[in-house]
């Protein structure tokens, strides 16, 4: 019985024979193979092979009812893994364009800010450079409000940071005639606007001329008036003079060494209210030194306050210190005319003059100039005076030696000549020509 036959008798349904249709045969001759063994073979039958296939057929059936769902199952995990699949695509086309717009809206964020920065003022800023006390911390805030404007706009606030600091520096000048107040405590109050004046400059350079030049004049008046003041309380003071020979006045050598320690002296000023309350009676060169140290000290002071705020540390010409000092280098000149006139002190003259050696070196050691000319033309005027009172003194030692035959015993005129040129050697010891003068 053939294939055929078996179909015939026991039909396959649509739904299994459309599948076994679907399989693939390899070979026509190995179905025609199959074929001939299951003819030839004797021993097979046909009923139980019938039974057997339609159990089977029937098993199988139920198989593959049973596998439906599991079909579908897969059938759907597979389409929702494509799903997943494409989402996890588009998930990471989106991460990337994400991140992309993140590092493009930091960057956009960041040129904001900059650019609000730059246009924003805080109204307190602008406040606070209208009507602030002025300062060089004040200067800090304008220059960082000039940062952030244009130049339109700039030129507003400095126009008004020029225009407050030309009436502060008015303001400290006109105090100085019309208040009681002291030259150092202007100059300090100065000092904290020293940037502030510095931008004037930059800006109005004749501005800041006019004003440099008005309070030059005004410390002119105001130390002229301080210094005859002082000069006029020294004047007062009681005085040691000496109108004789040193030779005549017997208590003159021995004063010396107490008059020599002047040159080591760190006192500071006499105040002129003590000036003129003291009755004891000074020696010449300490009358001189309180006038000579108020003159240093002030023109110190003063030269280093208009370096720093008028010429922002790099003056060359100064002038202008000849200028402002004029009239108290002149009563300077006059008040020691007055107080060496008829004396015959040598000593005095000299340790004024080694006095004023002392004054000049230290000036220099803080490179401060301004003063050389005066203290010059003082040691100009104490020189001849000096070489005039040797020779009178030489004259007046003369009358003193007796005409007594010679004698191994020192006289008393030669021990007073000793004592005396051996104090004149002691001031020379630094380079003073005094010897050499004496000789002469």
């Amino acid at each position: 019985m053939g294939i055929s036959t078996l179909e015939k008798l026991l039909p396959l349904t649509g739904e299994y024979s459309t599948a076994t249709k679907d399989v693939p045969i390899s070979s026509d001759s190995l179905l025609e193979h199959y074929r001939a063994d299951l003819e030839t073979d004797k021993q097979i039958d046909i009923a139980e092979a019938m039974s057997h296939f339609h159990s089977y057929n029937k098993e199988l059936s139920q198989h593959r009812k049973k596998l439906e769902p599991i079909g579908s199952i897969l059938e759907g995990f597979s389409k929702d893994l494509k799903d997943l699949s494409s989402s996890l695509v588009s998930l990471e086309q989106q991460s990337t364009e994400l991140s992309r717009d993140s590092q493009t809206n930091k960057m956009i964020t960041r040129m904001l800010e900059q650019t609000i920065n730059e246009k924003v003022l805080p109204p307190e800023l602008i406040r606070d450079v209208l009507h602030e006390e002025l300062s060089n911390k004040y200067f800090e805030k304008v220059s960082y409000l000039l940062d952030k404007m244009n130049e339109e706009e700039a030129m507003l606030i400095k126009a008004k940071v020029v225009e407050r600091t030309r009436d502060f520096v008015i303001e400290q000048i006109r105090a100085l005639r019309t208040k009681p107040i002291s030259s150092q405590e202007v100059q300090n109050k100065l000092l904290g606007c020293t940037d502030l004046f510095h931008f004037l400059q930059s800006q109005q350079p004749k501005l800041g001329q006019q004003l440099q030049q008005a309070y030059q004049s005004t410390m002119k008046w105001y130390y002229r008036s301080k210094f005859a003041k002082y000069i006029y309380s020294l004047e007062k003071l009681p005085k040691r003079r000496l109108e004789v020979s040193i030779f005549d006045s017997p208590n003159y050598l021995s004063t010396f060494e107490s008059r020599f320690q002047i040159l080591n002296s760190t006192d500071s000023c006499m105040p002129s209210q003590m000036a003129e309350s003291i009755h004891t009676p000074y020696t010449i060169e300490f009358v001189f030194l309180q006038l000579l140290r108020a003159i240093c000290d002030n023109l110190t002071v003063e030269y280093l306050f208009v370096v720093a705020f008028f010429y922002q540390g790099s003056e060359t010409n100064h002038t202008w210190a000849l200028e402002m000092f004029q009239d108290v280098f002149k009563m300077s000149t006059d008040f020691l005319t007055l107080i060496t006139d008829g004396t015959s002190d040598v000593y005095a003259i000299l340790l004024i003059i080694k006095l004023i050696h002392n004054f000049q070196e230290r000036l220099h050691e803080n490179h401060i100039p301004a003063l050389d000319d005066h203290l010059n033309s003082l040691l100009l005027t104490l020189w001849p005076m000096f070489s005039k009172l040797i020779d009178l003194n030489c004259d007046a030692l003369k009358k003193h030696i007796p005409m007594t035959p010679k004698s191994l015993v020192p006289l008393n005129v030669t021990q007073q000549f000793a004592l005396f040129y051996s104090g004149l050697l002691r001031l020379s010891s630094e380079g003073e020509p005094s010897s050499t003068t004496f000789k002469s």
